[in-house]
Parts: C-alpha cells; structure tokens; sequence
C-alpha cells in the first residue's frame, strides 16, 4: 500500500511539473513559412514589419493588422494583434519578433498575438529603396502622378498570351489576407505565367480613375520583375462551388479519381457529389488506365464555354513562350526599343514587323509588333507613316520600314517615324462565323473578312447578307447588284469585303457591315 501512494505523489509531481513547464517554457521560433505546420501551437517568428493597419474593419475594435515578411525571403505572415489601437507601432522596416497562437478559419492562417509584449523591435532595419503599399495607403496624393516601384504579391495570374491584365497588388500572397490592396492595370505581355501569389516587384505610374474612383498604377509587363513564383493552392471540395470561378486561371492541385462517363471526363472528390470537369493532356490520354485512376492532379483552373463551368485544365503548359517573327540580321528589333528607348531617340533604325490593326488610305498612324498574330506579338509601338499611301495596309501584314525614333512627351511614349516602307503579303480575310456575336466579330473591326450567306434585298431597297434559314443578317455594302449575282448562283456565297459598323435609324442603334466593293 505504501508503494501505490509513493506512486501517486510521484506521478502527481511530474504531472505538476510538465504543466508548470508548459507555461514557462517559450514558444519555439520558427521560419514563417514553417507556420502552417504548427496549428493552434504558441510560436515565434522574426521579421521584417512591411505594413499594417489599425482597426481594420472600423468597428472600434482594439486590433492592429501587420504584415511581417522574411528577413531573407519572400514568404509573409499576417498577424492580429489584440492591443489598444492607439498603441505605437515600430517603424516600417523594423525587424520585429512576433509572439502568437497560429490560427486557421477557411483556409487563412495568421498569428494571434495579445498584449505589449507580444511585438519587440529589435535592433535590425531595412531601408527599402522601393515605396511600400502602407505608404501609398496612407498618403497616395503626395504620390499622384509619379513613378514608383512597389513589390507585394499579385492577387491573379499573368498569362503569356494576354496583352491586358486587371489585377491587385498585395501585401499578403493571399487575398483574403491582405490588409492594402492597390489597383494595377499592366499592359503588354510577359514571357512566361505569372501565378497568382507570386512575389513581384512592379515600376508604374500612380493615377487617380476618375471614372472609378480609385487610385491605379499603371503597369507595363516588361517592368514586372518575378521575385518569387507564387505556390498553387488545393482545391477545397467542400467549399461553394461558386467559390471556384474567383480562381479562374490559376494552378491549383485537386484530390480525385478521374472517371470518362459517356465520353465526358470528370475528376470525383470524395464525396459522391463532389465532381468538376477536367481537360486531359495529351500525356494523361496516352496512358490506357487513365479512367479509374486517383490521385492528386495539377492543372489550371478554367472556364469552358461549352459547358458553362469550369474545369481542371491539365493541357497548359506551366513555362511556355511564345515565339515572336523572325528578324534580318540587318534589323533593329522592337523590344529592344521598348527596353531601352531612351538608347535608340534620334536615331535611324530599319525595323521588320506587323502592322497589328488596319491602316486606311486617308490615315498615317498605326501600331508595329514583332509577331504574327496577336498570340505571337510580345512587343507592339506606335507607327508614323510620313507620306501617302493608296491602299489599306491589313491587320498582321508584314512591314519593313526605316524610321527615325521620337518621344512622344505628349503621349508619354516611343513613335517610330516611317518615311519609307515595303509591304508584304496580305493576309487572308478572317473568316466569320455566324451565331459568334459582337462580342466575337468587334475584334475583326477594319479588317478584312469572309462570310458565307445569301445576298438579298428588302422592302426598303437595303441589302443584307442572310444567313440560309434564319432571321441572321448583316447589312450588306456594293454596287447594289449582289442579289442580282446571287440569284444567278443560287447558293450561297463566301461575301470578302471589310467589316464596319454604322448607326441607323434615330435609336442609338448599330448594325455590322460587309463592305465588298
């Protein structure tokens, strides 16, 4: 009996003793990246503060929100910090330690920290050359106007083929996360994907949008420098799957079994109603056992039209790049005008390329680029053509020119100055198709196209161009003997002629025109 109570009291002493040590003994430092591994854990991470904001939400509460990023890294962590929110913050740059419990709610992850000792300064600071998104926040007027190069995290993917990209500048690699959100437009086209999360550093021009009411920067592509490549999230099954549609075009990983039900292939979750579309690659069809297998599949998130839903794309590649034309050896390329314009003003230059829209008869500007095509253009600049020309120049004919390079002060950009140019090849008419729509046919606008339909002409002696066995039509511009020639056929017609647009009638109302005289 009296070995059983030297156990107890033995055991009751360690158990004292382990508890006691629970609450004295510090909390771990840990690397910031390392936070998801430690949920609901008490830890410390070490620092570099980049931004915070009190009261959030404006309720009154007694919370500070900062952002602490790696001192040698790109990884970011997001801290609330419980304390009166008149408290005094350290400095932006201060390398700061941060005391906090790791919580977690829908996928976010941050520290929360109570009370003054839970924020130390210590003796560190980094002095950014670049300006912070805090700054901007606090007083975006003092820097109206100006040229400014700000890093963060981009809330969307970059893609290779876009030349047009609206998107958010972050202070967290997440959106939800983010405590200061700065409106970029980028023109142009990177090289390779950008994906949502990626660590940037942009060079830009701040404006206020009076139309939005909004303060933007505008962005070219060649002056977004990738620092650190954004990492794909995991598909949530049990989330709305509305929610989905916000990750449109970013990678992404999914836990499933891909399955082929009537030719259809999907990706099933674990849970009998958990399904989304998925888009093999070439590679997953080679394999015979593709249907049935589980797995965990990267791909980009998408939008199929066809089905109205999106889809797991397995087919993009991750690094592609587009191939722009090829040049002369005697030739001075485009993006290296766009690159280092100020090297090239004043000078005389022979340049090869493609004139990217239309260019009339009775006008003298346009644009070059140095692809093709839309999906192989990288580079596109302004084109002053000095001295007439009779005929159209099309949408991506080929261009050899010798021009004098200017700066525009008034429109704040390169011009190339053309006094003398050679033309190639038209191109062949872009062929329409019907059902496609103004949202589809306004790109081809000036250009010249093909559309197969019957000419004919109605009451009130306007020719149209119907489709066969449809109300569709589109407004029909000759010599006014096209229904006489289409009745000599008696089948459709493939109509060449350029496509325009004019209003008629006194509604604010436009129709299409084919233009083929």
């Amino acid at each position: 009996m009296t070995k059983l109570w030297v156990m107890f009291f033995t055991s009751l002493l360690l158990v004292s003793a382990m508890n006691f040590y629970a609450v004295i003994r510090e909390p771990d430092m840990i690397e910031i990246d390392e936070i998801r591994n430690f949920p609901r854990e008490t830890v410390k991470i070490e620092g570099i503060l980049t931004g915070y904001v009190r009261d959030p939400y404006g309720e009154g509460a007694d919370r500070i929100d900062l952002q602490v990023q790696e001192i040698d890294g790109h990884s970011v962590a997001k801290v609330r910090w419980n304390i009166d929110r008149n408290n005094e913050v350290p400095p932006i740059g201060t390398v700061v330690t941060v005391e906090g419990e790791v919580s977690e709610w829908n996928g976010r992850i941050w520290l929360q920290s109570n009370g003054y000792g839970a924020i130390i300064a210590q003796d560190g600071f980094v002095d950014f050359s670049e300006t912070k998104l805090v700054e901007v926040g606090r007083d975006p007027q003092s820097f109206s106007n100006s040229s400014l190069q700000i890093d963060g995290w981009i809330s969307e993917a970059l893609a290779p083929d876009v030349t047009y990209h609206s998107l958010y500048l972050m202070d967290n690699h997440v959106y939800g996360g983010a405590d200061h959100l700065l409106y970029i437009q980028i023109e142009g086209r990177v090289i390779d994907w950008v994906e949502a999360g990626s660590h940037v550093r942009v060079s830009g021009w701040l404006q206020f949008d009076e139309r939005s009411y909004r303060w933007r920067l505008l962005v070219q592509a060649s002056e977004v420098e990738v620092l650190s490549q954004g990492v794909p999230s995991s598909v949530n099954w049990e989330a709305d799957p509305y929610s989905l549609t916000f990750d449109i075009g970013k990678m992404v990983f999914a836990t499933g079994t891909v399955v082929n039900e009537g030719g259809e292939w999907l990706l099933r979750g674990p849970s009998p109603n958990d399904s989304m579309c998925f888009l093999p690659s070439e590679d997953d069809l080679d394999q015979s056992n593709l249907s049935g297998t589980s797995g965990v599949w990267a791909g980009r998130l998408a939008w199929a039209a066809d089905e109205a839903e999106v889809c797991l794309d397995r087919g993009y590649d991750l690094m592609s790049e587009r191939v722009t034309g090829e040049f002369g050896d005697d030739t001075t390329e485009l993006s290296d005008v766009a690159s280092d314009p100020f090297s090239y003003v004043g000078g005389n230059y022979t340049f090869e390329g493609w004139v990217t829209d239309p260019i009339s008869p009775d006008y003298d500007k346009g644009y070059v680029g140095d692809g093709a095509d839309y999906y192989e253009r990288q580079t596109k600049l302004r084109l002053l053509l000095v001295g007439e020309h009779s005929e159209y120049i099309e949408a991506n004919q080929p261009i050899r020119f010798n021009a004098t390079v200017l700066w525009s002060d008034a429109d704040g950009r390169v011009v190339l100055e053309a006094r003398s140019w050679t033309l190639g090849d038209s191109p062949d008419p872009v062929v329409l198709n019907w059902g496609d729509g103004y949202n589809s046919w306004r790109w081809d606008l000036g250009k010249m196209v093909q559309l197969s339909g019957e000419a004919v002409t109605d009451e009130d002696g306007i020719d149209w161009i119907s489709r066969s066995g449809s109300d569709e039509k589109v407004c029909l511009l000759g010599d006014g003997a096209e229904s006489i020639e289409q009745l000599s056929i008696g089948e459709p017609v493939d109509w060449v002629g350029r496509l325009s647009m004019e209003e008629f009638g006194m509604e604010s109302t436009a129709r299409f025109c084919i233009d083929v005289r």
